[in-house]
């Protein structure tokens, strides 16, 4: 076998093989595009330069409207949409936990004065070690800022919702280290924490859940976030407390 066709077949070899990669690569892209549309690139923005944007923001907002303060959940929350009847910011952030939290808390909600917060968060940081109990304590630090900074403020804090470990395919799921379990107990600390101060507690969780308790697999596409379904439930449960009686 002479040198040049053992040459010409290792160029065919790499360019099958960086072919099949490639394709690899495609295909894994395009599930996790089929699953997420545009939100995957908002899902990879860095944090800091969206807390800097929602500060720009806040130079042309007005004050007393309802704020959504939280990470990736209510990032991906069309709540302008889902409460066309009243005016509306949302301050989300993918990836961002409690400390995050706590650190643009005044530039990024509490600079507008909103007459009404909703909160939700402490699902990231299950999946960087920190315990429950420690979140619970900075959700605690969170409430009370913003009672002291605003006392009229009207906070509505809504439960951790559950996850789904074990939504197919693998490589699609972003449960991780999150346990329900946790999020039980953190949902369960937050019922007195928000009597205590005065808050209003949203169970959403429970209408999220399937028979086992994890996240309904027909609301999520990776165990974590929840689909515009989910969203829709979402919305149900807190227009009962955010738009007015029709009573």
């Amino acid at each position: 076998m002479s040198n040049n066709f053992k040459g010409e077949k290792a160029k065919l070899t790499v360019f099958f093989a960086s072919a099949v990669l490639l394709l690899l690569i495609l295909s894994i892209f395009l599930a996790y595009y089929a699953a997420y549309g545009d939100i995957l690139f908002t899902i990879l923005g860095n944090k800091s330069l969206k807390a800097k944007k929602y500060d720009e923001m806040n130079l042309s907002a007005q004050k007393g409207q309802t704020v959504f303060f939280g990470d990736s959940l209510t990032e991906f929350y069309d709540t302008s949409a889902a409460f066309p009847d009243f005016t509306n910011y949302n301050r989300g952030i993918s990836g961002d936990t409690t400390d995050g939290m706590l650190d643009r808390l005044d530039s990024n909600v509490l600079a507008i004065e909103p007459s009404r917060i909703v909160f939700l968060g402490g699902a990231n940081d299950l999946n960087h070690g920190v315990t429950p109990e420690k979140i619970v304590s900075n959700i605690r630090e969170i409430l009370t800022r913003i009672k002291t900074a605003l006392p009229d403020c009207e906070i509505y804090v809504e439960s951790l919702y559950p996850v789904n470990p074990y939504t197919r395919p693998v490589y699609l799921n972003s449960v991780a280290d999150r346990k329900n379990s946790d999020i039980l107990k953190i949902n369960e600390a937050l019922i007195p924490l928000c009597e205590e101060l005065g808050c209003t507690y949203i169970n959403v969780h429970d209408s999220l859940t399937d028979d086992n308790g994890n996240l309904n697999e027909s609301l999520t596409a990776d165990g974590l976030h929840v689909t515009e379904d989910g969203y829709a439930i979402i919305t149900e449960i807190l227009s009962e407390y955010l738009l007015p009686s029709n009573e």
